[in-house]
């Protein structure tokens, strides 16, 4: 898990706007009246490494890296040209599993808002916090393990991001940032597609499980008055 320092900029509009479920910001309520504003969105290029963020599954296999297929690096395809970052396997297009759209919306979001909801009722004494808090679904792929293996493995890996601007803040303020990607899981490609990605789904939800177990320890820090 990793807790980053104050990330400057001024994050594009649509990319703010542009969500994993929840397009905009709305209100998580406390009993108490405490009250945040949250936002599931995907990550913008800008608190994401300068990649897009992946709206489905994204399957990548050593035919992906021996034909240079599509390197997904945003800052090579705004003119940013090419890193050392850009021949990470991580950072291969591969391929779109459209059949399985990105599952922080649905899982991890009303989860999320309900273990706020649970620490503003604890520790929100009526306030109504003036900053939204965004939750950034950031990585989730299936990547080979080993190039030169014949029947190689496949690590699953999911990523998702917690920011928001301090209180008190603007639209220049810097963000206080949170990021959480579980150890990931290796398998054989065959069992990670048998029966439509059935453990892929099973075993995105334990990280995501565990994600949540990060997002309320950071949470004080997040919401800090």
């Amino acid at each position: 898990m990793k807790n980053n320092l104050l990330i400057t900029g001024v994050l594009s509009l649509a990319f703010l706007t542009g969500c994993a479920g929840n397009l905009h910001p709305h209100a998580v309520q406390a009993a108490n009246g405490s009250s945040v504003q949250v936002a599931t969105i995907f990550a913008p290029t800008e608190l994401n490494n300068n990649r897009y963020a992946d709206t489905a599954l994204r399957e990548v296999t050593p035919a992906h890296a021996g034909t240079g297929m599509g390197i997904a690096i945003a800052s090579a395809i705004l003119g940013g040209g090419i890193s050392t970052n850009s021949f990470d396997k991580h950072n291969y297009k591969g391929t779109t599993i459209d059949s399985l759209p990105e599952p922080t919306s649905h899982y991890f979001g009303p989860k999320a808002e309900n273990k706020i909801r649970d620490w503003l009722a604890k520790n929100g004494n009526g306030y109504t916090w003036t900053q939204p808090l965004f939750i950034a679904a950031s990585e989730w792929s299936l990547v080979y393990t080993n190039l030169s293996a014949n029947d190689s493995n496949y690590d699953l890996t999911y990523r998702v991001k917690f920011y928001k601007r301090p209180e008190g803040g603007n639209m220049f303020s810097n963000y206080v940032i949170s990021e959480c990607e579980p150890t990931h899981v290796t398998a054989p490609l065959n069992d990670w597609q048998a029966n439509n990605y059935a453990k892929v789904t099973q075993e995105t939800e334990k990280m995501m499980d565990f994600c949540l177990l990060e997002l309320e320890s950071q949470l004080p820090r997040l919401l800090a008055k």
